[in-house]
């Protein structure tokens, strides 16, 4: 665990050296395209490299039940890393659309009248995030609604104020820009691997729970252990090499 940390501390100096270095380009003025595209593919590595080794270290503290608040802590402190990551991507992405802007012809003009639908908000915790693309979703696929009307859709589904609201009004609200705020919404708060932690962090934390307060009712408890087993067998993860620990851990809160 030791040599993971101290390899980890390494490749976030790099990173943020990198990540110093897009910015200053950022806000000048004398950069090209191609220098831009080159910056761009040294950022993806710098990050992967550093994800590869915080995945290490996430599994490795998973292992040991008695550590959930040094997971949460090590957890949280890890997604600042890729907050900023997505920020400079965003940003980069934005600077190569502004360079190189495609002329498409225009597309004929259609009347499309939106239909009234109630959705639930989203404020960006990604706990919420599996019930709201479940609804969401059905607008994303449906091939008769265009871009412009979807990209509608997307910013009144956004809670005010929200972390998901920024993501959202950081796009010009146009049909071209629709398909890249979802994929942005998606890699933020919708990547398995983040929502496998989060469910498998409050499965810990019932266990946790459980064992200093006494008992739970067992209606409260399978209403809890089912709701989340049901959001992480969405997510693929309630077999292979996560099973033997999801299997300890229901075991354990049983009455």
């Amino acid at each position: 665990m030791q040599a993971l940390k101290t390899q980890r501390k390494v490749l976030r100096t790099a990173f943020t050296l990198c990540m110093r270095n897009i910015e200053a380009k950022l806000q000048g003025e004398t950069a090209e395209v191609e220098e831009f595209s080159l910056l761009q593919v040294q950022l993806k590595d710098e990050f992967q490299r550093l994800e590869d080794c915080q995945q290490l270290i996430a599994a490795s503290l998973l292992q040991d039940e008695g550590d959930e608040s040094l997971f949460e802590t090590d957890f949280v402190e890890a997604e600042k890393y890729r907050d900023r990551f997505l920020e400079v991507m965003l940003h980069l992405n934005l600077k190569l659309t502004e360079k190189v802007i495609p002329i498409d012809p225009l597309p004929p003009k259609r009347n499309f009248k939106l239909p009234q639908l109630q959705l639930k908000k989203f404020n960006g915790d990604a706990r919420d995030y599996l019930a709201f693309w479940s609804q969401f979703q059905k607008i994303h696929a449906d091939p008769d609604i265009p871009n412009e009307d979807k990209m509608q859709y997307f910013i009144q589904v956004v809670e005010e104020g929200s972390k998901a609201e920024r993501l959202v009004q950081s796009f010009p609200a146009t049909a071209s820009n629709y398909p890249k705020a979802i994929q942005q919404l998606q890699e933020r708060f919708g990547r398995d691997d983040l929502l496998v932690q989060i469910y498998v962090r409050h499965l810990l934390s019932m266990v946790m729970k459980n064992a200093t307060t006494g008992r739970i009712s067992f209606p409260i408890l399978y209403d809890e252990l089912e709701g989340k087993l049901r959001a992480l067998e969405s997510l693929g993860k309630t077999q292979g090499k996560y099973g033997d620990f999801l299997t300890l851990l229901v075991e354990s809160c049983l009455p």
